[in-house]
């Protein structure tokens, strides 16, 4: 059953009407233009009966004329004298602008009833008439010549009435395209009574010969779908305009095999009216196609929302960039609220912008429309619904002065209606704040006022981002419009951890849908929020950013907070990883009511599921019936975020350390207790590495938090002793024992520390000043550009790419420098020429060749044996 579609009101004189579609205009036939016709026809008799008897008119042909002009109603002969009369009575030629045209089809409908002038018209597609034409050759004296005639010719000099040719390519049909005759055709065969309406139907058969006429025939009755499927296997041509072969279509089968039609009232209304919501895969290529013309974009937008099919709201989603899509999308999904929640629904928790988008809608539907819950498909969008009523606060001791008396009115507001929004709850959570103090609250996010800092302390701090976040929701819904961009400003003042992971995945892309100033704009909130998780999260986006301008934008904004926390870049890291709810011992309880399971992690911090019986899992369990209905889902969902949020900071906190121990870094005995022993996450990673103080003393970190030697005796750190990750080249003689007691603990490491390759100097080395064993070495292009964006450096003390070296700085402050031929491009990345190492030495400053060089023994014995390491590793002999 095809769904129908109201067109709007204003489209349908447009409509080509059909069998028990939209009806059309009343034809009335004038008997002035039946006479005029008539008088026409007399004219065009002599030069009928020339044609009609030239030696290459076809005999069929020539004797429907003779029939027509001696009284037989002959729609053959009646199609051929209508083309006389155009061309050489009316001279209209070929441009298809004819006002003998009306005349005639009245007059043939007039005089010879409605079947009879349904086959004329469509025979009439299919004459033509003079000479097949052919190419200009020159006479045997080289003159190409071409002859006119002034007036009347001699006899036979228009040539013969036949049917058209494939070197045809001017048609003498033409003037059949024009509504005033094909149109008005096809409305009172539209409206004609069920037998003459069958009759017509019955003629129109016997006269379908060619691809032209069948073309002509589906058009006038478009009911005959059998008609239109065998039309279409056709060759494609001109007769008739291409939009009539969409005014055709009855199916959706039909509709498939049409790549574009021209988005005008008629051509898009005709659709909805035969194919009701089967026109929208058609009208949805069209749309996505990216018409730019505005009228033409304004009826699809029209249309779309009109069609009664979940389809259309992911179509306009995928626009909501362009002028007049958010609007139809409401529109749309105010007309077909069940729809629109059930083809939504699944894309709210896809984490990208159309989701967002599918989430403002789908959450004002579940305000507005409660009935359209049912509508949900299952499991889907359940924290878009509206909470269990609260009773309102009205006289609330200690509600903040500025939430207090009525708010005033204000465009920058209004469109954030509370009654579309969750409720906020108070401290205690059993008590809402009234509209008037959400309004007053909204006038002061929109606002960016700092007494937003007193309605944190009052109110509860999930609702409150929970609210925040809806507020953006909703603004994002309606097109994100700039005069507003508040909206995304306040998800700073009230926004929370989660709202931080929300707007991470929507950072990274929006630089690529050209809202390069939204993605900035995000990560001001996000450093607004300022928590250990908002850090995390702009720490991630400086190394596995997209876009460069995303990647920086995030570097400043952790500089902002190192500044305002009073703290380095390395020591803000530290403290930015969050404990995400885990107790002491680095572990986490899931609480199913009947069920409960325990959180750990292996060595690369991926969660793991501990079950009563000692059985590990991957993942949580999904609730089950006899599971608590409200704490197995929290539950689960818990899991779910931790999972996300460890991800995201697992692998840098594990390079983090890495880095830490090539770099030599330390800490104090507090901080190393505190920030990283103590830490619930961390604490996974710490017992599974070695430790050393600045004194030489070797230790690991036990379950217990006490520290053992390479004995497996408890070790105390001398007092003030500073504490770093143990590069093995530190760890001398005693390398294989921690080796082997790891291996007896089962311990795995998160990277390569104990077996990692150590390279030592030679004496001889060591007091050199170039280190000779590299030298000649080649580094594929790739691996060697790598190096220079990784722990290695080709920028001079400006700042300014240098590709002819690459520069390691060891904590004293000498540089470790391999100079490069033929060097590194700056923009050129992938595929380029291998670089050799010319020399490797080590200096106060790196040079494009070995300058104020000093013994390489100078060099820290890490930095230097990590500078081996990665050029080792990396290159192959030179073959020369």
């Amino acid at each position: 059953m095809v769904e129908t579609v109201e067109i709007p009101v204003e489209w349908r004189e447009h409509v080509h009407p059909r069998r028990g579609g939209v009806a059309g205009p009343k034809v009335v036939l004038d008997e002035e233009a039946v006479s005029r016709a008539r008088a026409r026809e007399r004219a065009a008799r002599p030069i009928a009966q020339d044609m009609a008897e030239h030696e290459r008119t076809p005999p069929e042909l020539g004797k429907a004329v003779r029939a027509y002009l001696g009284g037989d109603p002959d729609p053959v002969g009646a199609a051929a004298v209508a083309a006389i009369v155009v061309r050489y009575v009316e001279g209209a030629g070929f441009s298809g602008e004819s006002e003998a045209a009306p005349d005639i089809l009245a007059r043939w409908v007039t005089d010879h009833g409605l079947a009879f002038a349904a086959c004329a018209m469509t025979e009439a597609s299919a004459i033509e008439l003079g000479p097949v034409p052919r190419p200009s050759v020159p006479d045997a004296d080289g003159v190409i010549r071409v002859y006119a005639y002034s007036g009347e010719g001699p006899r036979g000099w228009r040539g013969e009435i036949r049917r058209p040719t494939a070197e045809d390519h001017f048609f003498s049909g033409r003037w059949l395209n024009a509504d005033a005759v094909a149109k008005r055709l096809r409305t009172l065969v539209a409206a004609a009574p069920e037998e003459e309406y069958r009759e017509v139907v019955a003629r129109l058969a016997a006269h379908r010969g060619d691809p032209m006429r069948r073309r002509v025939a589906s058009y006038l009755v478009p009911t005959e779908t059998a008609w239109m499927d065998e039309s279409l296997d056709d060759p494609s041509g001109p007769f008739l305009d291409h939009d009539h072969v969409a005014l055709s279509l009855s199916s959706a089968a039909q509709a498939r095999r049409v790549e574009h039609v021209w988005a005008t009232p008629a051509v898009v209304g005709t659709l909805l009216d035969g194919l009701g919501a089967d026109a929208l895969p058609l009208l949805a290529r069209i749309f996505r196609g990216g018409h730019r013309d505005d009228d033409r974009r304004e009826v699809l937008l029209k249309a779309l929302p009109r069609i009664p099919d979940q389809g259309v709201f992911p179509v306009l989603l995928d626009q909501m960039g362009e002028p007049g899509v958010p609007a139809a999308l409401w529109e749309a999904a105010e007309r077909f609220p069940a729809l629109a929640v059930w083809a939504l629904a699944p894309l709210v928790e896809e984490g990208t912008t159309r989701g967002l988008r599918a989430a403002g809608v789908v959450r004002e539907l579940l305000y507005t429309r409660p009935d359209v819950a049912e509508a949900l498909p299952a499991g889907l969008a359940r924290a878009l619904l509206p909470r269990a009523a609260v009773p309102d606060g009205r006289d609330l001791p200690g509600l903040p002065s500025v939430l207090a008396g009525r708010p005033g009115r204000s465009a920058k507001v209004d469109w954030a209606d509370p009654e579309l929004l969750p409720r906020i709850l108070t401290r205690g959570g059993d008590r809402a704040l009234p509209v008037n103090a959400t309004m007053r609250l909204l006038g002061l996010l929109a606002a960016k006022s700092p007494e937003v800092a007193d309605v944190r302390e009052f109110c509860d701090r999930h609702s409150l981002a929970e609210f925040s976040w809806a507020v953006f929701e909703r603004w994002y819904a309606l097109g994100a419009p700039s005069r507003h961009n508040w909206a995304l400003a306040q998800l700073g003042l009230i926004g929370d951890d989660t709202t931080v992971r929300r707007l991470s995945p929507l950072i990274r892309v929006w630089p690529g849908e050209s809202a390069t100033a939204r993605a900035n704009a995000a990560m001001d909130a996000i450093a607004a929020i300022g928590s250990d998780v908002a850090v995390t999260h702009l720490f991630e986006l400086t190394r596995h950013g997209k876009y460069k301008g995303v990647k920086k934008r995030a570097a400043q904004k952790i500089e902002e907070i190192a500044a305002a926390r009073s703290m380095s870049l390395d020591a803000l890291a530290d403290r930015a990883v969050p404990d995400f709810g885990l107790d002491p011992q680095g572990t986490l309880v899931l609480d199913y009511g009947p069920r409960r399971f325990t959180v750990t992690f292996d060595q690369q911090l991926a969660p793991l599921v501990v079950e009563s019986n000692g059985k590990i899992r991957k993942s949580a369990p999904k609730p089950g019936p006899k599971d608590d209905p409200a704490l197995a889902p929290a539950a689960h969902a818990l899991f779910t975020g931790l999972k996300k949020d460890v991800r995201t900071i697992a692998v840098q906190e594990i390079r983090r350390l890495e880095r830490a121990m090539v770099t030599r870094r330390s800490w104090t005995q507090e901080e190393f207790r505190a920030l990283l022993v103590g830490h619930p996450l961390l604490g996974h990673i710490v017992r599974r590495l070695v430790w050393i103080t600045d004194g030489g003393t070797a230790f690991r970190v036990a379950e217990d938090h006490t520290y053992a030697d390479v004995d497996d005796d408890p070790c105390t750190p001398a007092p003030g002793a500073r504490v770093a990750v143990a590069h093995p080249l530190l760890l001398g003689d005693d390398l294989d024992t921690w080796a082997e007691l790891f291996a007896d603990y089962e311990i795995l490491q998160p990277f390569e520390q104990l077996g990692r390759p150590v390279h030592r100097l030679t004496g001889g080395e060591a007091a050199a000043h170039r280190l000779a064993r590299v030298e000649g070495l080649v580094l594929p292009y790739g691996k060697a550009k790598g190096h220079s964006e990784g722990r290695w450096e080709s920028v001079n003390a400006d700042g300014e790419f240098v590709g002819r070296w690459l520069a390691r700085r060891d904590p004293a402050g000498l540089y470790v420098v391999a100079n490069l031929t033929p060097g590194l491009g700056y923009y050129m990345y992938g595929e380029g020429e291998e670089q050799e190492i010319e020399a490797l030495w080590a200096g106060p400053a790196p040079a494009t060749m070995p300058l104020k060089a000093v013994q390489l023994g100078e060099v820290d014995p890490v930095t230097m044996s990590e500078a081996i390491h990665d050029l080792t590793r990396s290159a192959t002999p030179n073959p020369h």
